[in-house]
């Protein structure tokens, strides 16, 4: 399974319905391919429960240790991704909402004064609530209230979780408030490069890339492409480009019969030989083995 998205790596995925936009839905690391799932973004802002085990998070150029019990707020629009920390699994309750659940209408002082700031700040990602502090310990109940809730679906439920999205919303804005680096400026201005470098990626990894191609897509030297992405990601272009084809090989290994060879051929590797090394150091595994593990 993986996160399936459009050229802007837009998530398809339908997050509840135009009359009630939210959904809460039950997830675990190990159902994605790898362990992981990929950059994507969404309209909706998303509140990610850890119920177990352990979760490295990524959203815009943070990067969230998650452990049982935290809670990660991810703001609408902001790219994300996570994976496995040291080969644990983990299961969470992803909880997505537009939050006109709480505003109602954008001329309200509710929007203004209290979403607007952050919905439309695109360089601010998120929020990591570690469940041993004192907001941490609110926002937890107050998601695990909305998930049982959510769950149980009694009548007035939708009642019940605009108020408790309203009452975790005054909290988010109280720290978003007092953070000394709510705007993330160097982020917010390199955001729609970091997207459309992802974006060429994911659109020309069966092909051979270079450092020249992805530079003159968003119009930088070949110097201020790959600061400017390993200074926001975290990683570098070429790390990149490398881990995304061993991600796409993996459908290749389960749901097809094409060899080693041809899929490292599908996936822009055309040397086996080098394939199954970069496959063996980011799965763990050689090719073979993962398909027959897994398959």
């Amino acid at each position: 399974m993986q996160i399936i998205t459009d050229k802007t790596q837009k998530e398809k995925k339908e997050h509840g319905s135009f009359s009630f936009p939210f959904l809460l839905s039950y997830e675990r690391l190990s159902a994605y391919e790898s362990g992981s799932f990929l950059w994507h973004w969404h309209p909706e802002a998303e509140l990610t429960l850890i119920t177990s085990g352990k979760m490295e998070y990524h959203v815009n150029e943070q990067v969230f240790y998650a452990k049982e019990g935290d809670v990660i707020f991810c703001n609408g629009g902001a790219l994300h991704a996570g994976n496995m920390t040291c080969s644990y699994d983990c299961s969470y309750n992803a909880i997505t909402f537009l939050p006109k659940l709480i505003y109602g209408y954008k001329e309200s002082v509710i929007y203004n004064q209290y979403v607007r700031p952050i919905v439309e700040n695109p360089g601010f990602g998120g929020i990591y609530y570690d469940y041993t502090s004192t907001s941490g310990k609110k926002v937890h109940d107050l998601t695990l209230q909305i998930s049982e809730v959510a769950s149980n679906k009694k009548e007035g439920y939708e009642l019940t979780i605009i108020s408790l999205l309203t009452t975790l919303w005054k909290i988010l804005w109280s720290d978003y408030e007092a953070s000394n680096t709510k705007s993330h400026g160097d982020f917010r201005r390199n955001y729609e490069r970091i997207r459309s470098i992802i974006s060429y990626v994911e659109n020309h990894y069966q092909e051979k890339i270079t450092l020249d191609d992805v530079a003159s897509c968003v119009h930088l030297s070949r110097s201020e492409c790959s600061r400017i992405f390993k200074a926001n990601m975290q990683q570098s272009l070429f790390g990149f480009i490398q881990q995304y084809r061993i991600q796409k090989s993996l459908d290749y290994l389960l749901d097809t019969d094409a060899t080693i060879t041809e899929i490292a051929d599908m996936v822009g590797i055309p040397d086996p030989n080098y394939f199954a090394k970069t496959f063996t150091k980011i799965q763990g595994m050689s090719p073979s083995a993962y398909r027959k593990h897994r398959g």
